[in-house]
């Protein structure tokens, strides 16, 4: 079986050592060193940044056939269409072998082989056992989860959440509030979920409930780490400076996606005022939330 990767930066490499471990070989195809795949692939895992994916996809598309087993790893909202990854691939062609590996993981904890577990979102269930034996290890576990809309979205939303926990923590804010907004986070996530008939969702999955908490709660997380910039007044409201900051990006399209489907986001609007310099400071910022 032929393996190839759609992006081979940290995260993209946590995950081919995985493959790696299992006695595999792979190919691999870079945006940034302008890399394609070298030949038709049974198996992609796409681990480009959110950003990035369409290109990519486009570069490589005679390499990914219409029965190729497509695996999503990357997690945002792309800007102006408003699209997530897997409506972005969808655009591009049929590609029916379609699955989302999401879950509390960050790249670091992989490679140093900490015990992890992820969802893999699937509505075929046919490549499921194939994908587990090609990632699962003694230290990580790949948990089926049915679906993988729900899971795409509840990615998308925690990265957006965790700019705000930064920037609570960088207000001198402490785990009372943020344990208040996971909380809140969790409940938009469950309203937006519901209002686009995503019915699949599960808010106990690893890829809803861990990879939220473990992102709004981490240093190690870019988009804490952003929120954290902000509140300090060293961040760019304009350029969060680098693409992998996917919450900046997703807060472009969120509102809008919740008003197309009479979803009210209160925290999703507190996160895109913050990053827009419109609430500043720790008294805004608690009058924001006493007003929820």
């Amino acid at each position: 079986m032929n393996i190839a990767f759609i992006g081979l930066g940290k995260f993209g490499q946590a995950i081919a050592s995985l493959v790696e471990e299992n006695g595999l070989t792979y190919d691999y195809a870079e945006v940034a060193e302008s890399r394609l795949l070298s030949q038709s692939a049974d198996i992609i895992f796409l681990t480009v940044p959110t950003q990035f994916m369409r290109q990519a996809i486009t570069d490589n598309k005679q390499y990914i056939d219409d029965d190729t087993i497509i695996v999503n790893c990357s997690k945002g909202i792309e800007e102006g269409s408003h699209l997530m990854v897997h409506q972005i691939v969808r655009s591009l062609g049929r590609y029916p072998n379609y699955y989302s590996l999401i879950g509390p993981s960050f790249a670091e904890g992989i490679v140093d082989r900490e015990p992890t577990v992820v969802s893999l979102g699937y509505k075929n269930e046919a490549h499921v056992a194939t994908i587990q034996a090609m990632l699962q290890t003694p230290y990580l576990k790949v948990q089926p989860s049915r679906g993988y809309r729900s899971l795409e979205l509840s990615s998308a939303l925690k990265n957006l959440y965790a700019i705000t926990c930064g920037y609570a923590q960088g207000l001198g804010f402490g785990p009372n509030t943020r344990a208040r907004l996971i909380n809140m986070a969790l409940d938009e996530f469950h309203t937006l979920a519901k209002a686009m008939h995503f019915a699949d969702y599960d808010l106990l999955a690893p890829g809803v409930v861990g990879d939220l908490v473990l992102t709004c709660s981490s240093e190690q997380s870019r988009n804490f780490q952003y929120g954290l910039s902000l509140a300090s007044g060293n961040g760019n409201n304009n350029d969060p400076g680098q693409k992998t900051v996917e919450g900046y990006y997703t807060s472009h399209s969120i509102n809008t996606i919740a008003k197309n489907h009479g979803a009210k986001l209160p925290l999703a609007e507190l996160t895109s005022q913050i990053i827009t310099g419109k609430i500043d400071g720790p008294e805004a910022f608690r009058s924001f939330l006493a007003s929820c």
